[in-house]
């Protein structure tokens, strides 16, 4: 079932990014010609009123939406067509590449706005577990069972918003809430050589509490979600390559279904989140300035414009070598990272 699920996301996930390319091309007057889910010999297909063939295709590893003339981009000036992608403007063009993107990036903020608003969040309570001996909170007097309320006036709602509240303070001043009483305590904090930060000396216990969301405060949090996602992951990226595990990092095919397994994909919320979480990655990817990709498509038509059309035929083919190139080297390494490491 798990698999079943993963391939309808990403399905939807290749419908929704080339829906995207699909609407823009016909905003601007480009003739859409195919209109395909899949590869291969079509299964169903239908040929709607603007001409467009719509397909299911057997190979469900992609999709592709095909303008006139964006099959060639060897195309010069002269042989263009009305209706081709390459009679449009510079802005329009960029447009339509863009829009993919833009479309997996809009729909995952919806998913995240109606979770929010419908579903909420479920997190761990901010309720105490166990305590380590000899820390700052066995030292305190904090005792299981004890639940945080706040720490210097920082409002606690789950267990995750503990690290937050922290932030390399010295002090805390902790109000907590034991046995129907409000109780304040203070301590100081040490720092841990092994964690390489400083710590409290607590952990959580099982108990899941789910936070809903009125309206405002879902826009709020589906808005910050998407720029705070990218930043984790740029970060994450950025220490990856300092400390050399970089490659080791990156996941194919392999290893998303081994992630999807861990994220209980057998319950809305688990395909919900996986939905968000590629649809993110596959908006951002795809604006890379990789040849074959939307942004290095975009990169290309932006110099081929600076040039008044007129790049040499073996520089667009070096240009489209070169995509190829970069392409199957990170194919090549989230398939050893997949084998080897997940």
């Amino acid at each position: 079932m798990i698999y079943i699920n993963l391939l309808i996301i990403f399905i939807f996930i290749v419908a929704i990014h080339e829906f995207g390319h699909y609407l823009a091309a016909r905003y601007f007057g480009a003739k859409v010609t195919d209109f395909s889910i899949g590869f291969g010999k079509p299964m169903y297909q239908f040929i709607d009123k603007h001409e467009t063939k719509w397909k299911i295709c057997p190979i469900p590893l992609g999709g592709y939406v095909k303008i006139k003339g964006l099959d060639s981009i060897f195309q010069k000036n002269e042989l263009v067509e009305k209706g081709s992608f390459h009679s449009l403007k510079l802005y329009q063009k960029i447009i339509i590449l863009l829009a993919g993107s833009f479309f997996n990036i809009i729909s995952a903020w919806l998913i995240l706005f109606l979770f929010y608003f419908f579903i909420g969040i479920k997190s761990l309570s901010p309720e105490i577990g166990e305590i380590m001996k000899d820390s700052p909170a066995y030292n305190a007097g904090l005792e299981k069972g004890d639940i945080i309320i706040s720490i210097n006036n920082n409002k606690i709602f789950k267990f995750s918003d503990i690290p937050n509240a922290i932030n390399n303070q010295d002090y805390l001043n902790i109000e907590i809430l034991r046995n129907n009483s409000i109780i304040y305590k203070n301590l100081e904090l040490v720092f841990d050589e092994n964690l390489k930060r400083k710590i409290i000396g607590i952990t959580s216990t099982s108990n899941i509490i789910i936070k809903k969301f009125n309206f405002l405060n879902s826009l709020n949090e589906s808005l910050f979600f998407i720029p705070n996602y990218y930043y984790l992951s740029y970060t994450f990226l950025i220490q990856s390559f300092n400390d050399n595990t970089l490659t080791n990092q990156l996941a194919g095919p392999i290893g998303i279904v081994k992630m999807a397994d861990q994220m209980m994909l057998d319950k809305l919320s688990g395909i919900l989140f996986l939905f968000v979480i590629i649809s993110l990655f596959v908006g951002l990817f795809n604006l890379f300035p990789i040849p074959l990709l939307d942004g290095g498509h975009i990169l290309y038509f932006i110099i081929s414009d600076i040039f008044s059309n007129s790049l040499p035929e073996f520089v667009t083919r070096f240009y489209i070598i070169i995509g190829i190139t970069i392409i199957s080297f990170l194919f090549l390494i989230v398939t050893f990272n997949d084998i080897f490491y997940k």
